[in-house]
């Protein structure tokens, strides 16, 4: 696999992050590639400048470096590992050495709520798999990711079977990341449900519904009962993540486009772009300006 990147010079006002959907029409939500050492991934975007999808991609690498960023935090990563980047994480990523493996990008829509939820449980960071060739679990996602790709462009696979089995190779990785975090025997309980079902209001909503108790009333709970559980599980309260998950994408805005900090205020949500200042100075210990000026030279 070789992930090309481009110079850039003399670039124009920037006013919106570069987002993708999938590259391939009739591909009925899920793009499967074996990489090997000699492939060369073509598309219509370049992986290696900073940019956000509205699909799941994932990378399953046998072999092989891999350096980037996955919303602001770095990578420095040698297989065998398995990465997962959600829809609208702004991401880069540079090939070290060739690499081995398999890239896969799928609709959110092609697999359920449920699923979605083990995805956020175990592949909200790099899991780093010591033996992952050989792991017997790992030889049936390789069966499956290659019937996926051999017939993903002949018609007589039906959409329906393509997601049953892309669903059975997930429920298999997940069962080898939980392995990995010696979670094999995690439950789901009450409060980590509520976390879950609040995260995804949270992704959104996070524009227009700004008080805990707007996510508390869909969730059918007290806005107490809401941040009892949430400060059990992460330690923050509602407001503090919702206002966190806001002030990230403000850091998107800020360090990839040349949008106006009231324009960015704006999009938010957030009426007043001195209360936006405000939270944003307090949240990260430097005004939105500053945080520009920082990161000015590092696009």
């Amino acid at each position: 696999m070789r992930l090309k990147g481009n110079n850039i010079g003399n670039r124009g006002k920037i006013s919106r992050i570069p987002e993708y959907g999938l590259a391939e029409p009739g591909s009925k939500g899920i793009v499967v590639r074996r990489l090997s050492p000699d492939t060369r991934v073509t598309g219509s975007h370049s992986v290696a400048l900073p940019h956000r999808d509205k699909h799941y991609m994932l990378l399953i690498i046998e072999e092989g470096k891999l350096t980037g960023s996955i919303d602001l935090e770095k990578l420095d990563l040698e297989g065998p590992f398995v990465l997962l980047v959600f829809p609208g994480q702004i991401h880069l990523l540079t090939q070290v050495s060739p690499l081995k493996g398999w890239v896969i990008d799928f609709d959110p829509t092609v697999i359920d709520q449920s699923q979605q939820n083990e995805l956020d449980i175990y592949f909200q960071r790099p899991v780093k798999i010591d033996q992952l060739p050989t792991d017997a679990g790992y030889r049936q996602i390789e069966k499956l990711l290659t019937v996926i790709a051999e017939q993903s462009l002949q018609r007589g696979l039906a959409s329906k079977a393509m997601v049953a089995l892309f669903s059975g190779m997930l429920y298999i990785l997940s069962s080898i990341a939980s392995s990995v975090a010696e979670q094999s025997k995690h439950k789901k309980n009450r409060p980590q449900l509520i976390k879950q079902q609040f995260l995804a209001l949270l992704a959104e909503h996070y524009r227009d519904w700004k008080k805990p108790s707007q996510y508390a009333q869909e969730l059918s709970i007290s806005t107490a009962h809401l941040n009892d559980m949430l400060k059990q599980l992460t330690g923050s309260t509602a407001t503090t993540i919702i206002q966190d998950h806001c002030m990230l994408e403000a850091q998107r805005l800020l360090r990839y486009t040349d949008i106006s900090i009231k324009e960015i205020s704006y999009q938010l949500g957030y009426a007043n772009p001195s209360h936006f200042i405000a939270i944003f100075s307090a949240r990260l210990r430097t005004t939105p300006l500053q945080y520009r000026i920082k990161y000015a030279n590092s696009r």
